[in-house]
């Protein structure tokens, strides 16, 4: 463990004993009404509230760092990048990579390109928002009709946005 981090393993916990920790774990099977108890007193003091317990086989995490907590990266992967082929001047710019290499994009994700010519009003600007069409290709949340027509390469990227 990080030696700058105090930990503290106590038999008995109740919820005025909340406001002394940053963050507060519950390892122990607790009554439904006292975790929920010393969720809502933890949430109430900006106090971060883990609960993991495993029950046999299975298990569970549940997380609770109120409602200011900004996940910053969602998966923990890397970013992928992609070969451009061909993006279309429409409403929802339809945009297609190389078929040598699939996408693995979903639903939600935002991206960001670079090098695309043509098409020159993509590159760096702040990240666009996407829905999958299918393996090679998505749509962008934008309307590239004013843009310029794409002549050829480009790089797009997924971009993690808190």
């Amino acid at each position: 463990m990080n030696p700058y981090v105090k930990v503290n393993a106590i038999d008995k916990f109740g919820d005025d004993e909340v406001t002394n920790y940053n963050v507060v774990c519950i390892t122990e099977n607790f009554d439904t009404k006292q975790l929920y108890s010393l969720n809502k007193k933890a949430r109430e003091n900006k106090v971060g509230y883990i609960l993991a317990e495993t029950l046999g086989a299975a298990g569970y995490i549940f997380l609770d760092y109120g409602d200011e907590f900004i996940i910053t990266d969602s998966d923990g992967e890397q970013t992928k990048s992609f070969i451009v082929t061909s993006a279309t001047q429409d409403e929802k710019c339809v945009i297609n990579v190389h078929e040598d290499k699939r996408h693995t994009y979903q639903d939600g994700d935002y991206v960001k390109f670079v090098e695309v010519e043509g098409m020159t009003e993509l590159n760096n600007r702040d990240p666009v928002k996407i829905s999958v069409n299918g393996p090679y290709s998505f749509k962008l949340d934008l309307d590239s009709r004013e843009f310029g027509q794409y002549t050829g390469q480009g790089v797009v990227e997924d971009i993690k946005v808190p």
